[in-house]
């Protein structure tokens, strides 16, 4: 079936049937969905035929709540990296409170410290110390020299989060404490036989060992289903509701 549909004239008529049977919210925030531009779905890894056109920047409170439930556990001298570092959302609360701070980016938006370089060129030499901490929010579109890195090395359609993963236990082991933004698709929607599945199960991927849910329209101006990954800090919550100022476990 077509999805090229009138969704206008399609969303006038069911939420007319609806209405009555107090379906028709729940009609309005679906065609809502299919209006906008989704950038993500889980059946549907597009990104080499249909790039983002964006710079999607963690907001700060999201930021700021991350930081108040990793940083007890991260000792106060430790160097905490984000490979994608962009503006420096999210290593700007490490660097507030006296952490060694060091950004990777393919270029420099202006944190101090960043490397300039593709993240996926790195090499261990690049960076003298262990981190304590990786975090990072991984892009949703690469340019065409990475695209083709990205084959090369990596395979014809990954997700881009689990590339950034990868290289992250390449660099710097399995063991280093690590918080990433991903799609559901990373963790869910796999088949039995699925490399990713194995990986994990197999133990070549540290074990999850908290997961902070973020509401769909946590990005300025896009709906994405995304959660963040917390791997090898165990004392963490095992769930986190994402919250302005305030932490929630469940």
């Amino acid at each position: 079936m077509s999805e090229k549909f009138d969704s206008h004239r399609v969303g006038i008529v069911v939420q007319k049937i609806a209405a009555p049977h107090g379906f028709a919210d729940l009609l309005a925030e679906a065609l809502a969905e299919q209006k906008a531009d989704i950038m993500y779905r889980v059946d549907r890894n597009n990104f080499y035929q249909n790039e983002k056109k964006a710079t999607v920047c963690t907001p700060d409170y999201v930021s700021e709540f991350l930081f108040s439930i990793i940083s007890p556990h991260i000792k106060k001298g430790g160097l905490v990296v984000d490979p994608c570092v962009g503006e420096g959302a999210l290593l700007l609360p490490w660097q507030r409170e006296g952490y060694k701070t060091l950004g990777i980016d393919i270029e420099d938006q202006g944190f101090p410290n960043t490397i300039e370089k593709n993240y996926l060129e790195v090499r261990k030499s690049h960076i003298r110390q262990k981190p304590s901490l990786v975090i990072m929010n991984p892009p949703f579109n690469i340019d065409s020299k990475t695209k083709e890195y990205i084959k090369a090395n990596y395979g014809g359609r990954p997700l881009l989060p689990e590339v950034w993963f990868q290289k992250a236990l390449e660099l710097f082991g399995t063991s280093v404490p690590i918080a990433m933004f991903t799609p559901y698709g990373f963790r869910l929607n796999q088949t039995d036989n699925s490399s990713r599945w194995k990986k994990f199960i197999e133990g070549e991927y540290p074990e999850i060992t908290s997961i902070v849910s973020l509401p769909k329209d946590v990005f300025d101006g896009i709906l994405f289903h995304s959660e963040v990954l917390i791997f090898n800090l165990p004392a963490l919550n095992g769930h986190y509701f994402v919250q302005h100022g305030k932490q929630r476990a469940a």
